[in-house]
């Protein structure tokens, strides 16, 4: 039985949620995009006429809020949220979702430089309808990445799949969560949320949207290499113990290596009776010894300063102004 009430029954109000950083060159291109296809889905009567877009200016140091406000001033469908400082995609997507769970019935959410299909909205909500209460884009294909990132994406999603990490191949963040789905996703409280993997713990009705992903129009990406390793790092911790696991494993070889080694070396010298003394036979397993113990303390550190975040339950993002 579908539990969903905007399945045959009424229309549903649609927030979408921006997150931008330095998006000035690609505001108003999003804007006209997007209010011109909310007057559609509402003359349709898929979503109401009061749907509405909520940019998140994510710490901005270009005119993003300056254009952002000027907007709402004009058009008070577009509403808007500053954070104090550059928290990061997901604390700003997060915070976009929070701030819009209480006056919308679903919120979908797309990167303000359009890259991601926007027309596939109506297909989220057409899935909404049918009683899905998490939608996710997912991506045709990788045609308009470069070489170098179509190699780690896919390293990303084979690394997420050894480790035990359930998500979508080739999901970003294009998605849509009922209002039910957005109440259930605030009772996660930890710092680094991973968002890929929370929405399908959440235990709602799923369903994808596959969409094609075009060549970005102005500006540049600011989702360089080094946050999609520390992305991919924060989803590891957040959701796997895998690597605990391993660093286990790989302790108790080299414990039976050590036995082996040692019954070794007992019987040369017992049997044999030629040894001879060297440095190499004591500083190799110095050395390897001593790399494993290292390695091994990076990764139960990772695993410590995600819990040392929790504990200290800091902000996982501040507000600086409003625009309702």
């Amino acid at each position: 039985m579908i539990n969903n009430q905007y399945a045959n029954s009424e229309v549903p109000r649609i927030a979408i949620v921006l997150p931008c950083h330095n998006e000035s060159e690609s505001i108003n291109h999003a804007v006209t995009q997007l209010t011109s296809l909310i007057h559609e889905l509402a003359d349709e009567g898929l979503i109401t006429k009061d749907s509405y877009l909520f940019f998140v200016d994510d710490g901005s140091t270009d005119n993003s809020w300056v254009m952002i406000d000027k907007l709402n001033q004009n058009n008070k469908a577009i509403k808007g949220l500053k954070l104090s400082q550059n928290f990061g995609h997901q604390a700003a997507l997060l915070a976009g979702l929070t701030e819009v769970a209480q006056n919308c019935d679903a919120a979908i959410s797309i990167d303000a430089d359009l890259q991601q299909d926007p027309l596939a909205i109506r297909e989220f909500v057409k899935e909404l309808h049918k009683g899905f209460d998490v939608v996710l884009g997912v991506r045709n294909d990788r045609n308009s990445d470069g070489w170098l990132k179509r190699q780690t994406a896919l390293g990303f999603y084979n690394l997420m799949r050894i480790m035990g990490v359930d998500i979508v191949p080739n999901h970003a963040d294009y998605r849509l969560l009922s209002k039910r789905a957005l109440e259930a996703l605030a009772l996660f409280p930890e710092p680094s949320i991973f968002l890929r993997a929370t929405c399908l713990q959440l235990g709602f009705r799923v369903s994808t949207v596959f969409f094609d992903v075009s060549e970005r129009r102005f500006g540049q990406t600011k989702y360089s290499l080094s946050k999609m390793l520390r992305l991919a790092l924060h989803g590891i911790t957040s959701f796997s113990v895998v690597p605990l696991r391993m660093v286990a494993i790989l302790g108790f070889v080299i414990f039976l290596s050590s036995l082996v080694m040692g019954g070794y070396v007992i019987w040369h010298t017992l049997f044999v009776g030629d040894t001879i003394p060297g440095w190499a036979s004591i500083t190799l397993p110095i050395y390897f010894i001593g790399g494993v113990q290292l390695l091994c303390l990076g990764v139960v550190g990772e695993y410590v300063g995600q819990i040392y975040k929790t504990v200290k339950k800091r902000p996982r993002w501040i507000s600086e102004y409003k625009l309702d």
